[in-house]
């Protein structure tokens, strides 16, 4: 993209010196391949969301703890209910179907999921049986699916009465006047993504006061009576010639969920590179693409920036516990420069954040503490002793790379790890780690 318009700019300078007018005369034929939007209108959409039966775990995503139920986020597609009773024997119970879903969260009876642009609320006070409790439009507004792919967006996105639920790929010609028209999205593909521990023996019953557990890659969190998601919206600006182009922006949004019911209370703007957050006390602590920002929520309603870290560019979960937090930082694909690593960050000082230690890790993506100790998805799985944190990645417990993990829950000496290849189970205590289950993929 700005290598394209750093050559029409020299070509128009060269113009210029040659005489030529810049007016609208001035233009150039182009011929490339665009993404194009596909609509849906919002009653279609809406129409969309049902709890069915059992589906195949096909592209498993987040993934939360509510109790001795698991819900793992279907990428795009919707929810799996899995009944984890007996973690040695899992009982994969119900789908719920929802388009667009990335993100998830529990609390108390009611299970919250992005469905797009907006927010659904189930009834979880059957675990097993979800029922659609309301929604909330718009919430997440200027929300697009990943376009998987480098090319531009063809056209200004159009978001009255309906929802862009995907894109097909076409050929475009057009006349360029002084400028390359093209829209560029702050697309994210749905990888990136972030509560207190309900205790992995607790059991969900009807009417529990419960909150659930999420990964580190999540994008929700709930910290007490509130919720708190982000997310990247589209919107547009103006050039001089009339043209449009999309910016992305980072927001926060904040949601009083008290007693069952929910209200927007309010939207901060944020980063546009964040990509993940967790809750921790009366903290947020928000994974950038560069760095880790702190906001204070001593008054939940309004989070307050604090402070921050930065790092060179990459796709980096952040957890917490007591006076460090620990970030892991995946620079490859997408995701920036070729420099991977776990960093530990001291937060006694919750004002000046520093980095103590670091160290060089293979390919890891989220992360997740318990026990005094580290669990990180790279390379398979890697546990660490973090009794002493800034020297947690020179103290290796064990690992394994049965699997290719994604994300993973520790909770009271049970882990879950999500990824590529399925949900594995596993005990854990001292230095032993025991395989209970797993729930495979469908190839």
């Amino acid at each position: 993209m700005y290598y394209m318009k750093s050559v029409i700019k020299v070509f128009l300078f060269v113009l210029v010196l040659s005489g030529v007018s810049c007016s609208d005369t001035v233009k150039d034929t182009v011929t490339y391949t665009a993404n194009v939007p596909v609509y849906m209108s919002k009653d279609e959409f809406k129409a969309t969301t049902r709890v069915g039966a059992t589906h195949p775990m096909t592209n498993p995503g987040k993934i939360c703890l509510y109790g001795n139920y698991i819900f793992i986020n279907e990428i795009n597609e919707g929810i799996h209910v899995i009944d984890n009773t007996d973690p040695s024997s899992p009982r994969n119970v119900a789908f719920i179907e929802i388009m667009g879903n990335i993100d998830l969260a529990a609390k108390d009876g009611i299970l919250y999921a992005d469905n797009m642009v907006d927010l659904l609320l189930f009834d979880i006070s059957n675990p097993g049986a979800p029922r659609l409790k309301s929604r909330m439009e718009g919430v997440f507004e200027g929300v697009l699916p990943a376009t998987n792919n480098d090319y531009p967006v063809a056209e200004k996105i159009d978001f009255e009465g309906k929802v862009v639920v995907g894109w097909t790929q076409e050929t475009v010609t057009e006349d360029v006047r002084f400028y390359y028209p093209r829209y560029y999205y702050g697309i994210s593909d749905g990888a990136n993504t972030w509560s207190m521990s309900s205790g992995a023996g607790s059991v969900a019953q009807p009417g529990a006061k419960i909150t659930g557990v999420n990964g580190s890659m999540s994008r929700f969190t709930i910290a007490g009576e509130y919720l708190y998601t982000i997310h990247i919206e589209n919107f547009y600006y103006a050039q001089p010639t009339s043209s449009f182009y999309a910016s992305p922006a980072g927001l926060m949004k904040v949601f009083n969920i008290e007693n069952e019911q929910i209200n927007l209370v309010n939207s901060i703007n944020v980063s546009n590179t964040v990509e993940t957050i967790f809750a921790y006390k009366d903290h947020l602590f928000l994974g950038l693409s560069n760095g880790m920002n702190i906001y204070s929520i001593e008054n939940p309603s309004a989070p307050n920036y604090i402070s921050a870290t930065w790092h060179f560019w990459g796709c980096d979960p952040v957890v917490v516990s007591d006076d460090y937090a620990y970030l892991t930082v995946r620079s490859t694909n997408v995701c920036g420069q070729n420099g991977n690593m776990l960093q530990v960050i001291d937060i006694i000082d919750i004002t000046q954040p520093k980095v103590v230690s670091q160290y060089t890790m293979t390919e890891p993506y989220g992360l997740g503490i318990d026990d005094n100790k580290l669990f990180v998805c790279d390379n398979g799985l890697k546990v660490f002793d973090a009794t002493v944190p800034s020297m947690v990645g020179s103290r290796q417990l064990f690992s394994t790379t049965d699997f290719v993990g994604f994300d993973l829950i520790p909770s009271n000496g049970l882990l879950l790890v999500i990824g590529g290849d399925g949900l594995y189970q596993y005990s854990y205590s001292d230095n032993q780690l025991n395989r209970l289950s797993v729930i495979p993929v469908s190839k």
